[in-house]
């Protein structure tokens, strides 16, 4: 019987050891960045099959096969539709996705590193640290670890960026032996602004952290902060959320220039994944919502695989 979330992530003995020695097998051999896609390829966030997840329709381990159908090459994992953290699951969701030829371009971790509580953040720092270990075995290069925040904006811009920076630092030894790519979402909190988000990376190392860069999570007043974030950002995106909300009559993004966003990027000469991240409402059904999401990355950059 496959053992809990929290029995896995507690054992920091026998199967973390276990998938440790593992990683650092599969890892081995792959140091340029570039090599783990061969290039941009289009990807898409399980986030956005939330819905279908919910519902008991689609599992981790059925989206490979799903997305061989939507012809998207790779799966970005969210930490919050495991089922179970077991290496005997790892294993059967790494061969879902061999076998439907689909590559695993991130796990996405949730949590607060920037908690007033010391001994939550010393519990987050060792859940994101087994978690990295598990990227690893899985074979996803990149990670996006949530900053989380204060609850204070002022504390979030001073002594939440410091904690941030301090749980990084802690981590990223184990990062680069594993030669994995911690990211930053502009998520709020800590991760509020461009500016946060760069102090984080700038504090610690850049070659190793850098942004999980998220077209829509900012606010929509002025407009132009959008674009002026993003700018400042596309040159440390290791992993790029493709947020898509609503469509207009030709088919683009309502209320995003992708024309500008994803030009930002290719300027800055990326060469990881560029996934789908569907949040809307309309169409209802998500997998039309991803097609048209790809249809339209897909007009604007062609040469994705």
């Amino acid at each position: 019987m496959k053992r809990s979330r929290r029995e896995f992530l507690g054992d920091s003995l026998s199967v973390s050891t276990g998938l440790m020695a593992a990683a650092m097998l599969g890892m081995a051999g792959s140091e340029a960045e570039a090599d783990a896609y061969r290039g941009p390829i289009l990807s898409c966030e399980t986030y956005s099959l939330r819905d279908l997840i919910a519902q008991g329709k689609q599992t981790l381990e059925t989206i490979p096969a799903l997305l061989k159908d939507l012809n998207i090459k790779g799966i970005s994992l969210n930490d919050l539709y495991f089922p179970a953290w077991d290496t005997d699951y790892l294993d059967h969701l790494k061969e879902a996705c061999r076998k439907n030829g689909r590559i695993i371009t991130c796990l996405i971790m949730e949590g607060n590193l920037a908690a007033n509580d010391p001994a939550a953040r010393t519990q987050q720092i060792a859940e994101d640290t087994r978690k990295l270990k598990v990227a690893a075995y899985l074979g996803a290069p990149v990670v996006r670890m949530n900053l989380g925040g204060t609850g204070n904006d002022d504390e979030d811009k001073t002594v939440g960026v410091e904690r941030c920076i301090a749980a990084f630092k802690q981590m990223l030894p184990l990062a680069k032996k594993l030669n994995i790519k911690i990211t930053i979402e502009n998520h709020g909190g800590v991760s509020l602004t461009a500016d946060r988000i760069l102090r984080v990376i700038n504090g610690t190392d850049p070659k190793w952290v850098g942004s999980c860069l998220d077209f829509g999570n900012w606010p929509d007043n002025p407009p132009e902060l959008r674009y002026q974030s993003c700018q400042l950002l596309a040159p440390h995106a290791y992993h790029v959320h493709a947020k898509t909300r609503a469509f207009n009559a030709d088919g683009d993004e309502a209320d995003m220039d992708y024309t500008r966003l994803l030009g930002m990027i290719k300027a800055a000469h990326y060469k990881r994944a560029v996934s789908i991240e569907w949040e809307g409402g309309n169409p209802a059904d998500p997998i039309k919502a991803v097609e048209m999401s790809r249809d339209m990355i897909l007009r604007h950059w062609p040469q994705l695989t």
